[in-house]
């Protein structure tokens, strides 16, 4: 009689178990909450990869006819920026239509409650030019930093046009992580979906070698923007915050010297 063959009895048994267990990870890779975790992630190693090395050098042709009719265009940080648009506000755009197949005013961009959001933005805006008049503008490590366009720091047009453009950035950074992937995670999640997306929304201060201040209170703020757009349905009103606080601070930088 022969012996039974233990070992090979088993490893069909463990294929299959490896087989099952990566047919349930693509199952949730396939779920709306998977699909923009992983879109996030992607989206921002894209935005990195464009905006430094090989991937900046591949996009200088394209750079120099963008500067040819906008001469601001020859900076690097436009350039980053204007990626960041792209990726951050125009992609997940697309996907929220093509993908999930649901209104953009799901994820957002709608007007949500303004009569509750409204009032509070000002309350916050006034709590924020105090922050930045009494503080911030007076910080060395904000005034080493900001306009974080050096030729903004003189004042005049490039400073206005500069300024003019961060309402845009604002709204994609807003959207990417208050809009796209708080909505998408907080069927799930609920109220816990305020906290993670507060985490890439932090570490991109982090590497953006932000002020260590900014960096700590980028954490309680990415909580509260989040509570704040989740309550009121709309990304709008942390929008405005953040552009106006930046802005604002650029202004008494650059014109209360």
């Amino acid at each position: 009689m022969k012996p039974r063959d233990e070992g090979g009895g088993r490893a069909p048994a463990l294929l299959k178990q490896i087989w099952q267990y990566l047919g349930e990870l693509w199952t949730e890779c396939r779920t709306q909450e998977s699909v923009a975790v992983l879109l996030v992630t992607a989206l921002l190693v894209t935005r990195h990869a464009l905006g430094t090395g090989p991937g900046a050098r591949a996009l200088a042709p394209l750079w120099e006819q963008a500067a040819a009719l906008f001469p601001l265009m020859k900076h690097g940080l436009l350039q980053r920026q204007v990626i960041a648009i792209v990726l951050q506000l125009c992609v997940p755009v697309l996907v929220i239509w093509a993908v999930h197949r649901q209104r953009l005013a799901d994820f957002g961009l709608g007007r949500g409650d303004w009569r509750f959001w409204l009032p509070l933005t000002g309350i916050v805006f006034v709590i924020q030019i105090l922050v930045v008049t009494l503080y911030l503008s007076n910080d060395p490590a904000y005034i080493r930093r900001y306009p974080s366009l050096h030729e903004a720091r003189g004042g005049g047009a490039v400073f206005w046009i500069w300024e003019s453009s961060r309402v845009l950035y604002m709204l994609s950074w807003e959207f990417l992580f208050r809009g796209y992937l708080l909505f998408a995670l907080a069927k799930r999640l609920g109220m816990l979906s305020c906290a993670v997306q507060t985490v890439p929304f932090t570490l991109m201060h982090i590497v953006s070698n932000k002020p260590l201040s900014e960096i700590y209170f980028t954490i309680v703020s990415g909580l509260f923007s989040g509570l704040l757009t989740l309550k009121c349905r709309s990304v709008w009103p942390v929008v405005w915050l953040h552009a106006a606080g930046a802005i604002l601070l650029d202004i008494m930088l650059v014109y209360n010297k």
